[in-house]
């Protein structure tokens, strides 16, 4: 990236890919003090003092992150609106996660101390190692006994489906398969889950796309659903390995690039 501000094609490219989360730069180091000062959940928290607050693939600390978060927010809600009332409130990010994440960075707040335990008056960092004890479990039967190898990309999953057989017999034939996603909802390259439903993508950027003004003879595209509508073309899935890898695509966009190029012409008569 230029140091003088000017971002190029490639800077935009990566813009869309990035798997920077900035809530994590904020709640991890909080998280990982508190995870370290307890022998049964002292590794996961050595493991987020080490994370960058990238959440890629190739990564066990962004799964534990979450994994821990989300218990977390269960933690603090559930006891004062039950179970079905906070679930239906965290299903929604958009009620709940921005005044979650000042309360936690604050370090004090009523919400942290669960009403039904009137004998102590429970903190912050009680709760997160009450959440990472269980989410320790969840992942222990998920994945296994080593938190090096709960890698976000076996958790976090992005699956192509076909609007004709979304489920059942049929669906990987006519979709795209399961792929290691990158992101969350807090990273400019999205892959939100729903908090009900942990951690296959739920929402995604459905094309990729940086518009060279500069060159009026292409631009640099990807779109995992295809380029073409009948089932079964051999374009309707050609594209998915780059938008998962990040490799660049180019579009023709001209009409005289596109006459220049086309390799097949589809006649559309009344």
């Amino acid at each position: 990236m230029d140091p003088h501000g000017i971002k190029t094609v490639d800077d935009h490219w990566k813009f869309q890919r990035d798997t920077s989360n900035l809530m994590a730069n904020s709640i991890a180091p909080l998280m990982a003090r508190a995870l370290a000062a307890h022998e049964d959940t002292r590794r996961l928290g050595e493991i987020l003092s080490r994370w960058d607050s990238h959440d890629d693939p190739d990564k066990s600390a962004p799964t534990i992150f979450q994994a821990v978060y989300r218990q977390f927010a269960l933690r603090v809600y559930e006891d004062e609106l039950g179970v079905d009332l906070a679930g239906t409130m965290l299903d929604n990010w958009y009620f709940w996660q921005e005044r979650l994440g000042k309360m936690v960075v604050e370090g004090k707040s009523d919400w942290f101390d669960n009403i039904q335990t009137t004998d102590i008056k429970e903190s912050r960092d009680d709760l997160f190692h009450q959440a990472a004890l269980a989410a320790a479990a969840d992942l222990d039967s998920r994945l296994g006994g080593n938190p090096d190898k709960w890698l976000w990309g076996k958790v976090h999953r992005l699956e192509f489906v076909s609007p004709i057989r979304c489920q059942g017999f049929g669906k990987r034939l006519l979709g795209g398969g399961s792929h290691p996603a990158l992101g969350s909802g807090e990273t400019l390259g999205r892959g939100i889950y729903g908090f009900n439903d942990p951690f296959d993508v739920k929402v995604f950027a459905s094309l990729r796309m940086v518009a060279d003004l500069g060159d009026p003879d292409k631009v640099l595209a990807v779109s995992p659903g295809g380029v073409f509508g009948r089932l079964f073309d051999k374009h309707g899935k050609d594209q998915i390995d780059s938008f998962i890898n990040g490799n660049k695509v180019y579009w023709w966009f001209s009409d005289a690039a596109i006459k220049a190029h086309r390799r097949n012409t589809l006649v559309l008569k009344p």
